[in-house]
């Protein structure tokens, strides 16, 4: 085994971003309300793991999430539009950052969004910045 480069697996996730996001839909601007990201624990084995390697000091993760916006969500229901617009958003991010001298690490990295009902392809982007 090499001690420099250690895989790890992805078992829980949990985050939310209470300032939530602008949504357009239909020629509207729109405040999503909290958004709630969870670990999509339903994508194919080798999915929702990482590596640390103390040797570069990197560490690289894929995490397969699903991204939940419970108020606009209810507002859709609300307003009687088609169920699947209502559906939380699958996602994969793909991201890296430096293994700091805790041992932690900030990763950032893009969000590759699934197709999904409310949102053009090729029109909606997402990335993860680093935190601490």
């Amino acid at each position: 085994m090499n001690h420099e480069r250690i895989p790890f697996r992805i078992t829980r996730l949990a985050a939310a971003a209470p300032e939530g996001v602008v949504v357009e839909w239909q020629g509207r601007e729109l405040h999503s309300g909290p958004l709630v990201i969870d670990l999509d624990e339903s994508p194919a084995p080798g999915a929702n793991e990482g590596v640390l390697d103390y040797s570069q000091r990197r560490a690289e993760a894929e995490f397969h999430v699903l991204l939940r916006f419970p108020d606009f969500a209810r507002m859709l229901r609300d307003l009687g539009a088609d169920a699947a617009l209502a559906e939380p958003v699958r996602a994969v991010l793909r991201s890296e950052g430096e293994i700091l001298g805790d041992h932690g690490f900030a990763l950032s990295g893009r969000c590759e969004l699934r197709p999904h009902a409310l949102f053009a392809p090729g029109e909606t982007s997402a990335a993860v910045l680093a935190g601490y």
